[in-house]
């Protein structure tokens, strides 16, 4: 039975992998993670042709229903959708127009997530000696602050268009790109520009 990938739709907290660095992480690009997984089954070296779409579509919690999907900043897709075409061409892939009846159909989606949480100090005053009104010494008490973070998730999906089977779409290939968002437009360019390629390094059998 051929292997089907399923939408990989996150990895693992990022910050899990703070422990990978003594002392912690000291640069952001240090917490992404690239993932990569393919269908052993399929026959990457008779694949030649593949078509790319114009835009990266946005995932997001809103039903599009029969309207056209959104698109993430073209900034950004632009940076994603020139990599893969670099790296395909590498790789000795060549793009065809999508009625070319390419061997491969690649599909490039993305999204992020923002996360916020709340933290009081005096979530601890209970431990500590002499906590509240007439018990002797104690903590002073400091106020809360709210914090966060947002990451950002690139999906990266070879189909082949041959074997569609009513709504079974079969996922050759799958990549997914996991890191926080933050920095310059240009940073995260060169973010993406860095891990696509990992995403490729970890792929010899693509190559040609």
């Amino acid at each position: 039975m051929k292997k089907q990938f399923g939408m990989v739709m996150m990895l693992a907290m990022l910050m899990s992998f703070a422990g990978c660095f003594p002392g912690g992480p000291e640069f952001v690009d240090q917490l992404d993670v690239v993932y990569t997984d393919f269908d052993e089954e399929f026959d990457f070296t008779n694949s030649l042709t593949y078509s790319l779409p114009d835009g990266v579509i946005e995932i997001t919690d809103k039903d599009p229903g029969n309207n056209p999907p959104e698109f993430i900043d073209e900034v950004f897709s632009d940076a994603i959708l020139d990599r893969i075409r670099q790296n395909m061409t590498a790789y000795g892939f060549t793009e065809v127009d999508e009625d070319n009846d390419p061997d491969i159909v690649f599909l490039a989606s993305a999204m992020s997530n923002d996360f916020y949480y709340y933290y009081n100090p005096c979530y601890w005053c209970w431990y500590y000696p002499g906590w509240g009104p007439g018990y002797g010494w104690g903590y002073p008490w400091y106020p809360g602050y709210v914090s966060g973070y947002s990451t950002g998730t690139i999906f990266l999906q070879m189909v082949d268009p041959a074997n569609v089977v009513g709504e079974e779409i079969p996922v050759v290939w799958t990549g997914v790109i996991n890191g926080l968002l933050q920095g310059s437009d240009a940073s995260i360019v060169q973010r993406i520009n860095v891990t696509v390629d990992q995403a490729y390094s970890q792929s010899t059998y693509l190559d040609k």
